[in-house]
């Protein structure tokens, strides 16, 4: 039987096209009382990345979030918000208030957790991951009885595109986020790790939040746009294989995707997923900005040569910089930077380039929009990889 992700309209937040949209897309595959039983405890992990106001697009908006809530507690199940920030630092109570997040869930008559006050486990890599072979997984992430997965449509400066199977990443505690960036500092190298958090946690439901999304400098910095869209499937991976398509990728251009398939975690090609509701060129965006990153031309390049011509590669890639102007020297770059490269010396907060892995975590998690992305002179020249 193929794998089923269905496409809904959703014109808007308002709460009754929310619900309706909702109740459209699990009616689709089978209705939510396929995944979630009477008296489970139920995480529904949203996006809440940072304290964004809801319209910005950056984190799940509150309306869906509330529609879920309800759609779990008619059940007879027990509905738990939860998600832990970009910012190992950040006030977890202030970013879900920020976000509508809180008062959303709590209005709907769900509850929202912490989730590093529960703790963390440690669990060998199901990739045997030669380089993380242990990961940090909250427990309460573990010991509920099902997962409801909120990802947010976004494209992503170092992994081109966030959906479901990425969103599971905020199971990860604090600083250990950044840790796994260190000993990953490729894309494809970290993606396995994703993909492995993403195996541990494995979600019932995905629902993805497609009313508005962003493109190009995602996943914070980007361009609002409309979509209109809510997208569900039982199957993480092949919701993000067709969501990555509706705004232009080859889904199999996207690591996570490509990785959690050839692991058996899900179906990606697009020819063996069954559509239901809207079809894709109803949806499909071809104009969508991806993000100006020169990445992807050193994913084949062996580790052994990528470590020789690193040094070189300052002024052919996209790099972080910063606007000295809109900094106001918060040091959230600073106490996040997986190698330590960014230092606050002389009133200055300046980035050392030669330690930069490009994660571009600096760039995702300003609040003040203060870091932007500068092609080397190259590509200046070319015209590739301009911040938009």
């Amino acid at each position: 039987m193929a794998t089923k992700v269905s496409i809904v309209h959703c014109r808007d937040y308002e709460s009754s096209s929310v619900e309706y949209a909702l109740q459209q897309s699990l009616d689709l595959i089978g209705g939510l009382e396929k995944f979630i039983k009477a008296g489970q405890r139920v995480l529904i992990k949203v996006n809440a990345l940072m304290d964004s106001a809801p319209d910005t697009a950056v984190t799940t908006h509150p309306s869906l979030v509330s529609a879920v809530v309800k759609a779990v507690k008619r059940l007879g199940a027990i509905p738990m918000v939860g998600d832990t920030p970009g910012n190992a630092t950040a006030d977890i109570n202030k970013v879900m208030t920020a976000t509508g997040i809180k008062q959303a869930t709590e209005k709907a008559g769900g509850e929202i957790i912490n989730l590093l006050e529960s703790g963390s486990v440690e669990i060998a890599s199901p990739s045997s991951h030669p380089r993380a072979k242990t990961l940090r997984i909250t427990k309460a992430a573990l010991e509920v009885d099902a997962i409801i997965n909120l990802p947010k449509l976004k494209t992503h400066n170092y992994t081109l595109f966030t959906g479901a199977i990425k969103n599971m990443f905020g199971c990860v505690p604090g600083f250990h986020k950044a840790h796994y960036h260190m000993l990953a500092y490729r894309p494809a190298d970290f993606s396995e790790i994703l993909v492995d958090v993403f195996q541990l946690t494995k979600p019932a439901l995905n629902i993805m939040d497609g009313v508005f999304g962003m493109e190009g400098n995602g996943p914070t910095s980007g361009k609002i746009r409309f979509m209109g869209m809510l997208i569900a499937s039982s199957d993480a991976v092949a919701l993000d294989a067709v969501a990555s398509h509706l705004i232009g990728y080859k889904p199999f251009a996207i690591d996570t995707t490509r990785i959690a398939y050839q692991r058996h975690l899900g179906e990606a090609r697009l020819e063996k997923i069954e559509i239901v509701g809207l079809s894709l060129t109803q949806m499909i965006k071809k104009d969508w900005k991806h993000p100006p990153t020169t990445l992807l031309l050193s994913r084949f390049i062996p580790d052994w040569i990528y470590t020789l011509i690193k040094p070189f590669t300052r002024i052919i890639r996209v790099n972080p910089a910063i606007d000295q102007k809109a900094c106001l020297k918060c040091m959230i770059c600073v106490n996040g930077c997986p190698t330590k490269t960014i230092h606050y010396l002389k009133g200055k907060v300046e980035i050392d380039l030669r330690n930069c892995i490009m994660c571009f975590c600096c760039h995702e998690l300003c609040p003040y929009h203060a870091i932007h992305l500068k092609p080397g002179w190259p590509l200046r020249l070319l015209g590739i990889g301009q911040d938009n």
